[in-house]
């Protein structure tokens, strides 16, 4: 596989579901939404809403929603954490068939994935190391490490990568701060450590420098158009849309049919 379509699904599947709220005492469930759009056109693409379920104030759960311009959903991310830094996930994309994650089997750490429907679903074991990140984990790895970050020191990081069925090494930094649609930000870059950072474009993650929640994200996602192209796509989580919410929308959201666009 290209180095390049490496570092798309490395990337997104780490950040595109990154951004979490404040947390909370005792049982919550919050949402929000992110509308991603051509990152050079700036025409729509998609638009994600995120469930998050909180327990004694410790994310326990987060199920995405990705929709059509008509709102109907046509992927799903289902995120369990057993593992802050690495929790079970799995994402279903009903347009080309795309199934990956990562699941727990008798103690055991099992990465899967599928690029189409037509394609067999691979699967490999791994070794169960305090090392490794996975997908929406990375959110709670940029948060355990934010002042390290902010005073600038670079961070390591072994992503898993279910496209290649292992991890791969990653550098986290910080790059600058900003202003983000009138919220104050810093701003994180995430690459391929070595050589290959340097040859492969770099994503890019706006956090609210006083809520440390996800306000923008810049770069390849990791869901593809019709003919296999993935997204290069701006998202933009608005603060102001931050709600709470139950656990029946929570479950219509698990349960919501899934389509393709068009």
């Amino acid at each position: 596989m290209p180095h390049s379509k490496v570092a798309v699904l490395i990337a997104t599947t780490a950040v595109c579901g990154l951004a979490s709220a404040t947390a909370a005492p005792a049982e919550e469930i919050l949402t929000y939404r992110g509308t991603a759009t051509e990152l050079a056109t700036h025409q729509p693409l998609y638009a994600e809403q995120h469930f998050l379920r909180y327990r004694d104030g410790q994310i326990a759960q987060r199920i995405v929603l990705y929709q059509c311009a008509d709102g109907s959903p046509f992927a799903r991310k289902q995120v369990e954490y057993v593992d802050r830094f690495a929790p079970d996930f799995d994402t279903v994309d009903v347009g080309r068939g795309l199934h990956e994650g990562l699941r727990s089997r008798s103690g055991q750490r099992e990465v899967f994935y599928r690029e189409t429907r037509s394609d067999t679903e691979a699967t490999k074991l791994l070794p169960r190391t305090k090392e490794m990140v996975a997908d929406a984990g990375f959110d709670e790895f940029v948060r355990a490490h934010w002042d390290a970050l902010l005073s600038g020191q670079n961070k390591e990081l072994d992503f898993l990568v279910p496209s290649r069925l292992g991890v791969h090494a990653f550098r986290v930094s910080q790059v600058r701060a900003t202003v983000t649609d009138g919220i104050p930000s810093q701003v994180f870059r995430l690459r391929l450590s070595g050589v290959l950072g340097l040859l492969l474009p770099a994503i890019e993650v706006y956090y609210s420098t006083a809520q440390r929640t996800l306000v923008r994200y810049e770069g390849l996602s990791n869901l593809q158009d019709a003919d296999g192209n993935h997204y290069k796509a701006r998202i933009v989580f608005p603060p102001q849309e931050r709600l709470v919410s139950d656990v029946a929308t929570l479950r219509k959201a698990q349960e919501a049919p899934l389509r393709p666009c068009g």
